[in-house]
Formats: C-alpha cells, sequence, structure tokens
C-alpha cells in the first residue's frame, strides 16, 4: 500500500506537467498568447517552453520581453540557429538592424551554405547603412556563387549606399543580365537612368520589364515619371492612373501626375492631384507652384494666387534665418582658416543686421592679415557707422572715462598706427596721415 502511495505521489508532478503543458498547447493553437506567458513560470528553465513562451510575447508585439528571452536561450546553448533568427527577427522590429546583422552572421557561420542566412545578413546590413561591409559581404557571396543575380543586386545598393553610382549601375546590369525580370533591380537601373536624366533608357528597359508584369508598383512608378520627364503626358498620366488603380495615392505619384495632367492641358485634373499631393506634404515648393498655376486656369483662381504667395514664403528664407545661415557660415571659415570666404560671408551677414561691429571684424581680419589698404578702409567704414553719443566712455557728467577705451577708439589709433609704420618704411606720405578737426575727443585718447 505504502508503495502504490509513493507511485501516485510521483506521478502527479508529472501529470501536472503534463495539463500545464496541454494548455499551453491549447493556448497557442487558439492564438490565446497571454495565456501562455501566464502559464510559464518566470523561473522556467525548460529551452522548449521559453522558445514558446519567445514566440508568444513576440505575437503581442512585446519584443524587448521576448527578446530577453531569447538571449537567455543563447547563454545556454549559443548554436541554437533557431533562436539566433528568432532573436534577429526581433531586434529586426525594433528597429535595431545591426544587432540583428549580428544574430544572421552568427548563424551564418555556424551554417556557411543557408543562403537564407546569408541574404538576411546583407539585407539587415543595407538596412542599418552599413554600406561597406554590406559590399564586403556581397564580395563573400558572389565569391561562393558568381552567377547569383541576387548577390550582384545587392552589392549594387551597397555601391548606391557608398555614393559609387558607376559600380552600382555596374552591378545592377550584371544582375539584370542574370535575371531580366526582377522586379527591383529594373526599378534600380530605371532609377539611376531617371536620376541622371537619361529618360528613354529608363522608358526601355521598364517597358521590358512591362510585357511579363504590368501589376508592379515600383517599377511602374520608374516608367510613368521617365514619360513625364519626356513630356510625353497622354502616357505618363495612363501609367499614372493605372498606380491610382493599384492603390498607390503616394505623393509623388500624385504629384507627376498632377504635374502630367497640366502638361496634357487637363488643369482640373491637376488641380485635384496637386491638392491632394499638398495635403501630403504642404511645405513642397514644386507642388505649390503647379497647383498655383493650375488653379488659376480653373474656377480657383483666388487659392491659385494664395499658393503662389505661400510659395515665396517657403522658398524665400526670412532675414533672421539668412542672419543665421551667415553666421554659421563665418564661423565655419573662421574654423577652416579661409579668410577670405569669411570676409565675404561677414559682408553678407552685414546687409541683413546692419551691425557695425561686423565691419569692425572685417577691419580686423584684414589687419591680422596685413592688408593695410582693406584694413584702414573697413575701419572708416565702422567709424562713420558710430554715433557721435558711442564713440566714447562718458561718466554721468559727460566726460570721457580714461581708463576705457571703445572700439571706435580703438579703430583710430590702428589706422593712425598703420600710416605711421606705414610713413617709416615710405609707404604712405604724411599728408595722408588721419585729421579729424572736429573729434578732438578721438585724438586726445588716441594717443
Amino acid at each position: 500500500m505504502k508503495k502504490f502511495v509513493t507511485l501516485l505521489l510521483c506521478m502527479l508532478p508529472v501529470s501536472l506537467f503534463a495539463q500545464v503543458n496541454d494548455g499551453i498547447r491549447q493556448a497557442m493553437d487558439n492564438y490565446d498568447y497571454e495565456t501562455v506567458v501566464t502559464l510559464i513560470e518566470p523561473d522556467c528553465q525548460d529551452s522548449l517552453l521559453l522558445i514558446t513562451k519567445a514566440q508568444a510575447l513576440k505575437a503581442m508585439n512585446r519584443y524587448p520581453e521576448a527578446i530577453g528571452v531569447l538571449n537567455s536561450l543563447i547563454l545556454k546553448d549559443s548554436t541554437n540557429t533557431k533562436v539566433l533568427i528568432d532573436l534577429a527577427e526581433c531586434y529586426k522590429l525594433t528597429g535595431n538592424s545591426r544587432r540583428a546583422a549580428n544574430c544572421y552572421q552568427k548563424a551564418m557561420n555556424l551554417q556557411p551554405e543557408n543562403k537564407f542566412f546569408r541574404l538576411q545578413f546583407i539585407r539587415s546590413l543595407l538596412a542599418s547603412e552599413d554600406y561597406e561591409e554590406a559590399r564586403t559581404a556581397c564580395h563573400g557571396w558572389l565569391e561562393r556563387d558568381s552567377l547569383s543575380a541576387t548577390g550582384y543586386k545587392y552589392l549594387g545598393q551597397a555601391y548606391e549606399g557608398l555614393q559609387d553610382a558607376a559600380s552600382a549601375f555596374l552591378s545592377y546590369n550584371i544582375a539584370y543580365r542574370r535575371d531580366s525580370l526582377d522586379a527591383q533591380t529594373v526599378t534600380r537601373i530605371a532609377g539611376i537612368f531617371n536620376n541622371n536624366q537619361q529618360f528613354k533608357d529608363a522608358v526601355d528597359v521598364t517597358e521590358v520589364y512591362r510585357l511579363s508584369d504590368t501589376t508592379n508598383i515600383d517599377v511602374n512608378r520608374q516608367n510613368a515619371k521617365a514619360y513625364c520627364m519626356l513630356k510625353e503626358y497622354g502616357t505618363a498620366v495612363k501609367r499614372y492612373e493605372s498606380l491610382k488603380e493599384l492603390g498607390d495615392r503616394s505623393f509623388l505619384t500624385l504629384y507627376y501626375l498632377g504635374v502630367s495632367h497640366y502638361g496634357d492641358n487637363w488643369f482640373y485634373g491637376a488641380y485635384d492631384n496637386l491638392k491632394e499631393a499638398y495635403q501630403k506634404n504642404p511645405m513642397d515648393v514644386n507642388v505649390l507652384y503647379y497647383l498655383a498655376k493650375a488653379s488659376a486656369r480653373t474656377s480657383w483662381k483666388k487659392e491659385g494666387v494664395e499658393y503662389m504667395e505661400e510659395a515665396f514664403r517657403i522658398a524665400v528664407p526670412s532675414d533672421s534665418m539668412m542672419v543665421r545661415l551667415y553666421d554659421g557660415l563665418v564661423e565655419c571659415y573662421d574654423y577652416a582658416g579661409d579668410t577670405k570666404k569669411e570676409v565675404e560671408a561677414l559682408e553678407k551677414l552685414y546687409i541683413y543686421t546692419k551691425k557695425n561691429s561686423i565691419l569692425y571684424k572685417i577691419a580686423c581680419l584684414y589687419d591680422w592679415k596685413e592688408d593695410e589698404k582693406n584694413a584702414i578702409r573697413y575701419y572708416r567704414k565702422y567709424m562713420a557707422t558710430v554715433s557721435e553719443d558711442q564713440r566714447y566712455a562718458l561718466d554721468e557728467d559727460g566726460n570721457p572715462v580714461e581708463d576705457r577705451i571703445t572700439l571706435y577708439q580703438q579703430a583710430w589709433k590702428r589706422i593712425k598706427k598703420i600710416k605711421e609704420e606705414g610713413f617709416f618704411r615710405g609707404d604712405i606720405p604724411t599728408k595722408s596721415f588721419p585729421v579729424e578737426k572736429k573729434d578732438t575727443l578721438a585724438l586726445r585718447h588716441a594717443k
């Protein structure tokens, strides 16, 4: 009897464990992920249950928790490729493409011949904008499979990211010769043609693809844009209207369709599409320009004026913005040691601010460069802008303060000093010395 009771007691945990597992399995089958997470104990050490928990957390978009569970599994077994791939996908879903790439790389190192791991590794590198490493990885892929159209396609993307347009086009061209029906490759090649204003070439390569598939949105966008740029507006309108029928209501599709209608003299169609594009991006000057011109040719003439005025407000920077930009430019030229460009920027800055201290700064720069003629010229320009009540440091009674010298007085002193040095070198005649008859205070305090 005691043996029987003992046997029952031993079987009880096994039975309970089986019931819990059945409950977890049933909850997963019913997509009841909250129950799955609840049934699995927080301190659970069972790898299969932890994988199930991570899957449930991932399904509920609780990616940080899923990542924590998966990392704990990796600490136990760093060779589990399934866990590595699940972890990579969670990192991708949180926008951390670089860490996703690291996980795919570990899986790839465990299974070097696995094309899926290699493909996802390169995609993640491109997504994280690590183009140099992506380029290296693509070359590694092509060393194993020199006929891979996909490898050359991603190599082209890596070169595009590295701003190497020639190598990018060469890679895409090889990919295209390997597989002329790959929509992404065709789109990339056509995009390069359009960016280089080779619109006829863009039409040719996309029309060949369209012989087998007229529904690809990316290819059709490049095709339609090329027709628009070639001013074949009728065909462009057909292509863009087809894109809208496919559900494409992106900003660029609406904009170029509006422009195409405008070029085809259908101003109401232009107005409708440009108005929708404007609602998506009200700060785009090109949209405002064409929307204004289309409005002026329809019933919304007053709107046309308002849109064009708005375009001017956006296109022409405010004075405060120009001051900020020129001030920043002065600082950059100063750090770069480009005095000539710094002076040019200061002159522009003075136009916007009218601060006479800028003239003084220009004079000092010329003085420092030993350009005596321009130094004197700008010192004098500065002095001419200083009002009489600002020329000297005065006390409450209006008497000069002996131990304080203003920029005005300093400018006068520098002119006098430059001319004295020039006189002793024989460069400047005596009669050219500054004499300020009305400005006796300046003479007195410049000694």
